[in-house]
């Protein structure tokens, strides 16, 4: 099954911008933190009016385009709302609350007015969910849909949330099911057949392949975050697990070991992949247990290795456990009615939210996973890969 892993020589993005980082690291420092070390840049306003002292404007911007980013399938309003999406998420990681949001949109050939209504549709429903205005933009002809959008967010300099400042003994955590994207990608690849030819059938529910389709970007659960003062550093998982947690890791100077058997698994992904392996070892003798086993191998390594979740990685100190625990439970009770603004094709059944603790902040001087095989667990070193939109084309 495709990772969406390419190992190659070449340039990363990471590497590009690493390079940019360089070129355009600011001399007069009003951030708080620059774009190089975290989801967004966070300029500090008092440094233009002594009357905003305390806050700071938070801003990110990305790219996405039809070659690279929208599987076959996949309509104009969720192309919108994706434009949008992958956007605020960069808000959420920090604990940010989005104001506004411009972009620029090179149209292909033949895109209709009809065409464009959809797709605007889609970038306003989601951005107008989450609080905000669109405020403007640009168009023009290009050889395919390409939208780059730039969110603007409004954070207290003492809530905002970087990814630097993980402690030794932190627990790590993470939103919702890792690798639900990932699954998702490979069904609509047809990477995944879920037809069994002795006559069961597993479907994917249209909520699922959402998973992929129509990020979520947890902003409501950011700013909870931010403001609950429990949390130490904050990342997304937009480009897998694996390469959120060396995010933290580098720029906070420790080293995590993560769990296999706490990582947390939407039921249907694992049937989806379960479904997947009986059609291919139909004619041999395999048992449920080992179908099973291999299903969720091959979860973990989409849950660590491929992105488009989109979900928070974030660490605590172990005595704000309950805290935390205390405010999803609250946050989620209160919830279900925020979805009922939701357009139908919207709702993408990302709530209740749930977290999961998946590891923990360790004095080890490499990043490990623990794998369980029976009564023996092993400690191996987490990949330094990850999703890599300059080399994985859908």
């Amino acid at each position: 099954m495709n990772s969406g892993v390419i190992v190659s020589d070449l340039p990363t993005e990471k590497d590009f911008i690493r390079v940019f980082s360089d070129v355009f690291r600011l001399k007069n420092k009003p951030l708080l933190s620059g774009s190089e070390f975290d989801d967004c840049a966070a300029l500090r306003l008092d440094s233009f009016a002594k009357n905003l002292s305390g806050e700071s404007l938070t801003f990110s911007t990305d790219t996405v385009r039809e070659s690279t980013d929208f599987p076959n399938g996949t309509t104009l309003w969720q192309k919108g709302w994706m434009s949008a999406a992958v956007n605020l998420s960069d808000l959420a990681a920090m604990g940010s609350k989005p104001i506004a949001f411009l972009f620029s949109a090179g149209l292909p050939k033949g895109f209709t007015l009809k065409d464009t209504e959809e797709f605007a549709r889609g970038i306003q429903d989601c951005v107008s969910f989450f609080g905000a205005e669109v405020i403007g933009g640009d168009t023009e002809i290009n050889n395919e849909l390409t939208i780059t959008g730039t969110v603007i967010g409004l954070s207290e300099n003492k809530t905002l949330l970087l990814r630097k400042n993980a402690q030794p003994g932190d627990l790590l955590c993470v939103t919702g099911f890792p690798g639900s994207a990932g699954v998702s990608l490979s069904v609509l690849l047809n990477e995944i057949q879920t037809n069994i030819s002795n006559g069961s059938v597993g479907s994917v529910s249209d909520s699922f392949l959402k998973n992929l389709t129509e990020p979520f970007p947890r902003i409501f659960e950011g700013l909870m975050l931010a403001k609950s003062g429990a949390v130490h550093s904050m990342i997304d998982t937009s480009d897998g697990l694996a390469s959120s947690v060396y995010e933290l890791s580098t720029l906070s100077g420790v080293f995590f070991e993560i769990d296999e058997q706490s990582l947390p698994f939407d039921s249907e992904a694992l049937d989806i992949l379960s479904c997947h392996l009986k059609n291919q070892n139909e004619n041999q003798s395999v048992t449920d247990e080992q179908i099973a086993a291999k299903a969720h191998a091959l979860l973990v390594h989409e849950a660590l290795y491929t992105g488009g979740d989109y979900e928070l990685l974030f660490t605590i100190p172990s005595g704000k456990l309950s805290l935390v625990e205390e405010l999803f439970e609250i946050f989620n009770q209160n919830a279900a009615s925020r979805f009922e603004s939701l357009p139908s094709s919207g709702k993408t059944g990302r709530s209740p939210c749930q977290f999961t603790v998946i590891g923990k902040a360790i004095a080890d001087k490499e990043n490990v996973i623990i794998r369980h095989a029976g009564l023996n667990s092993q400690r191996q070193p987490l990949l330094k890969i990850g999703y890599d939109s300059f080399k994985k084309y859908i």
